[in-house]
């Protein structure tokens, strides 16, 4: 199971590509990528939850639906306040 932290993005390694969009768009630099590769065979993105300033970038920029995702929060079920409702 991923963490969920309430209205932040959730990365699922597995789900992704390896393209490096979202490290390349995010600037904050919370995203680098892994020297392991996934079921796929290639080098997952990874994110560094300290430097991550929930601004969503990765969640929109990313051409792998279901490679991020929005934690909804639990007081309301909706996403994040900097993130629109799904």
């Amino acid at each position: 199971m991923h963490e969920q932290v309430a209205g932040s993005i959730v990365f699922d390694p597995e789900a992704c590509k390896g393209c490096g969009l979202c490290v390349e768009i995010c600037r904050s630099k919370a995203r680098s990528m892994s020297p392991e590769q996934n079921r796929h065979g290639v080098r997952p993105a990874r994110v560094l939850r300290e430097a991550c300033v929930r601004c969503g970038t990765c969640y929109y920029f990313c051409p792998e639906l279901g490679a991020n995702t929005i934690a909804p929060c639990k007081a309301s079920g909706r996403a994040g306040r900097y993130l629109p409702a799904a």
